[in-house]
């Protein structure tokens, strides 16, 4: 049988729950409103601060470096890593503590490769905003893929007593206590994070595995039927596999 599969945490089109209400919004979305939103994101003092950087120093004023965000965000969006990581750099000129840009920073290290880049950026995020669940999560993310289940599953607990209602986060950990043969909890976090985000294909796909390995077949099948319907190549192959041949 197939095992659990997780899925990285920053999915093009993924949709991660706000921490109020269970209301779903895209990630970058999210953050770009809260940037808007959060009076501390940008250096307020009435003048610009001089930030040091290798070898000069720079001036970085509010306006500059709200446009800088944004254009981050729109750029790594297109793809285009390094012109995005510049941006946010700019960002951190006006304000070294602005936790979206910091989180951002280690995002775009994460995609990069360079999980310690990543690992130190998130870290500074989630030290800068106590509500900030997406970078908690994605430190669980990096200490998962490197083979670090204990730090992995200590921060996917962290990430959801931030945002209970995180269906990433809910998908993550189900996922990793499928992977620990802790099938029935893996199966309630599998259902939180479908009930929070019935977009994410995989979360069906793991449910069905958590129901396989259960005994629930039928329910199995449900689920990988559903992944099928979704365009998943995996729930059509379980499907072919577990559930036809009984026809």
């Amino acid at each position: 049988m197939k095992k659990f599969a997780l899925v990285v945490l920053i999915i093009a089109g993924l949709a991660a729950c706000s921490e109020h209400g269970g209301q779903k919004q895209n990630i970058a979305e999210k953050e770009k409103s809260l940037s808007a939103k959060n009076d501390t994101a940008f250096n307020k003092t009435g003048k610009n601060e001089e930030v040091i950087s290798p070898g000069r120093a720079t001036l970085v004023d509010i306006a500059t470096a709200k446009k800088a965000y944004n254009k981050g965000i729109e750029l790594y969006g297109s793809g285009k890593l390094k012109a995005a990581l510049e941006q946010f750099k700019t960002v951190l000129g006006n304000n070294p503590k602005n936790s979206m840009a910091l989180h951002y920073m280690g995002r775009i290290y994460f995609d990069m490769g360079d999980k310690k880049k990543a690992l130190s950026y998130y870290k500074d995020a989630a030290r800068n905003n106590i509500n900030d669940s997406v970078s908690v999560l994605g430190i669980g993310q990096i200490y998962f893929d490197m083979g670090d289940k204990k730090n992995a599953m200590e921060y996917y607990n962290m990430s959801l007593e931030i945002g209970p209602h995180f269906a990433l986060a809910y998908y993550n950990r189900g996922t990793l206590y499928g992977m620990q043969n802790q099938y029935q909890k893996a199966l309630d976090d599998l259902n939180k994070s479908i009930q929070y985000d019935s977009t994410n294909g995989n979360a069906y796909i793991n449910r069905g595995l958590a129901h396989y390995y259960l005994k629930n077949l039928d329910l199995a099948c449900k689920d990988w039927q559903k992944a099928a319907d979704m365009g998943l190549k995996q729930g059509k192959d379980a499907m072919d596999m577990y559930c036809r041949k009984r026809k």
